[in-house]
């Protein structure tokens, strides 16, 4: 058995190795980059974990336990390799090409699994080696630490990520036997990325504590109580760290060593106990997702919501049908949007650094100027930030889906390009499929903020005018951008587009949203000088941004056009 798992694991080295130098120049410079930001992150964490070592020296309460730092390193490699070792499990054990091949092998299925699961190992270890490690050997330093802290250390941070495979093994053949692999893996995905946003989203948290002295005071308060209550938690990991603080000091208590073994259990020994007690089980869930199979559905004559509506009707409701059915989708576009919301009304609403939020200062009149001086404050009017803000929340949750439209096709689209339909056609029906979502988020968005934010109503047509069309121009950039660099064999909803597509439209954005928005914002500057001349301006503002975007719109839709006969059938 290990002979047949050594030669898969070299094996599947080997063709790792052979898809990374075949790869082109521009992925091997980005594959460089992304090694130096590791060793960037990797100084980082060194410098936390020398940092980490002058935590001995405060007094009571708020003074670790030593060995709590290098327990907690381990708990984040344990976190991190489960958090990742799910969805290794899934794609490894059930998702792979090879299997239908290596399961009627004259090869052991411990063998396959074991393979399986440890191919991707050097992955790992290589992310431990420049982030966990550097933080370990660092604190080491700190606290002056013996030749035992290191060659122990090492061990246990090999170790620690076998806890979460195996971990992440068991939960992947339980699910497999209650959901299809396929959409098990599309909810993992999902899962992912919810927990992606919410660690971003953590870490703003700070911005509301920071200048609110109430608050600050008591996290102050709380930080010793906490202190004192993470030293007392029967965590193997702590336990571990404690023993080998212990060790490298000459001192073996029963505890030290009692938190070593329990730690080596709980990651090498329960890989041991998977491999040779799990066969069965991940051998029963792959025969359950070689026979599961799709329902049959009775397809009647039904023409239901839809019947004989147009082409633009039909397309956006089959469009985010698809979405809501994918959840990866779906949190695409909720994540995306919950950013927008909380991060442009933290820049808004908050203030840094115990500074005067800009919301304030507007509200306040500070910005107020007489005269030709006005035509600028304006733009620092209430009404106005918060039109933008709408707007920014608008387009943000709906961009990423803008410029994934045609690309939301996939594998079908060689059957739409040659349906009785022109590229006109597809290219209108993808606009306003974005289009009407955007306008009801931007039009409820910005009725909402009249409710936190007092500013004049009469402006509010204009407002939601000129956000409508400008919403209009920017989303048609998007949707024409993924016409020309649709990704339609994609199996990620984030790969749905090239890298070049989506930086260009970026710059499409700004290359529209920057002459709109000072288009749009004159006539609004102009009636703070001539107050009497507001709806002229309006309204001649408003016909000249409409006439810029009709041509924009047409630009656009010509391009599209062209991009689509070069796309393959």
């Amino acid at each position: 058995m290990l002979a047949d798992t050594w030669q898969l694991m070299q094996l599947y080295w080997k063709i790792d190795w052979r898809e990374g130098s075949g790869q082109s120049k521009w992925r091997i410079l980005a594959t460089v980059a992304g090694f130096a930001m590791l060793l960037v992150i990797g100084a980082g964490a060194a410098g936390v974990g020398y940092g980490a070592s002058f935590l001995n020296q405060l007094d009571p309460p708020y003074r670790p336990d030593p060995g709590i730092v290098p327990g907690v390193f381990l708990t984040l490699v344990m976190i991190g390799v489960l958090v990742t070792g799910l969805n290794q499990a899934v794609k490894s054990l059930f998702l792979s090409g090879d299997l239908d091949r290596l399961m009627v092998a004259p090869i052991h299925t411990r063998s396959v699994m074991i393979a399986k699961l440890l191919s991707r190992m050097p992955t790992n270890l290589i992310l431990l080696l420049l982030i966990a490690a550097p933080a370990l050997i660092a604190y080491g330093i700190g606290i002056r630490a013996g030749l035992v802290y290191y060659l122990l250390g090492g061990i246990l941070l090999l170790a620690a990520p076998l806890f979460g495979l195996s971990l992440g093994a068991i939960i992947a053949m339980l699910l497999v036997r209650l959901l299809p692999v396929n959409r098990l893996n599309e909810l993992l995905a999902a899962a992912y990325a919810v927990l992606g946003l919410t660690i971003g989203l953590a870490f703003q948290l700070p911005r509301f504590v920071a200048g609110n002295e109430v608050y600050e005071s008591v996290t102050v308060d709380a930080l010793g109580s906490i202190v004192q209550t993470v030293n007392r938690l029967p965590f193997p990991p702590f336990w571990a760290g404690r023993g080998l603080l212990a060790l490298d000091q000459g001192r073996f208590d029963s505890t030290g060593l009692a938190g070593l073994g329990i730690f080596l259990m709980m990651t090498v020994g329960f890989f041991v106990v998977l491999i040779f007690t799990a066969d069965r089980l991940y051998l029963s869930g792959w025969l359950k997702t070689q026979s599961a199979g799709t329902k049959r559905r009775r397809l009647e004559d039904n023409h239901g919501f839809i019947g004989r509506g147009s082409l633009p009707v039909a397309m956006a409701w089959k469009d985010w049908l698809l979405r809501f059915r994918d959840p990866r989708q779906l949190v695409n576009v909720l994540g995306s949007g919950l950013f927008a919301v909380i991060l442009g009304g933290l820049a808004i609403f908050r203030g840094s650094g115990g500074e005067e939020s800009l919301m304030s200062a507007a509200t306040q009149g500070e910005f107020d100027a007489p005269g030709i001086f006005g035509f600028f404050s304006a733009g620092f009017s209430p009404g106005l930030i918060m039109a933008g803000w709408a707007m920014f929340v608008g387009f943000i949750i709906l961009s990423n889906t803008a410029s994934y439209a045609l690309a939301l096709e996939g594998g079908s689209f060689p059957l739409l390009k040659v349906a009785p339909v022109r590229a006109r056609d597809v290219w209108l029906a993808k606009v306003w499929s974005i289009l009407l979502p955007y306008a009801i988020i931007f039009v409820v968005v910005l009725l909402f903020t009249r409710l936190v934010v007092q500013y004049d109503l009469r402006w509010i047509p204009y407002a939601i005018g000129v956000g409508l069309v400008i919403g209009l121009g920017l989303i048609t950039a998007n949707v024409s951008a993924g016409f020309r660099f649709a990704n339609l064999s994609w199996t990620d909803p984030r790969r749905m587009m090239t890298s070049s597509g989506g930086f260009l439209a970026f710059l499409l954005t700004i290359l529209f949203s920057i002459p709109a928005g000072i288009l749009a914002f004159l006539p609004f500057g102009l009636a703070q000088i001539w107050p009497a001349w507001s709806i002229p301006l309006a309204l001649a503002g408003l016909a000249l941004l409409i006439a810029g975007t009709w041509g924009w719109n047409l630009l656009m839709r010509r391009w599209a056009e062209s991009a689509w006969n070069k796309l393959p059938v």
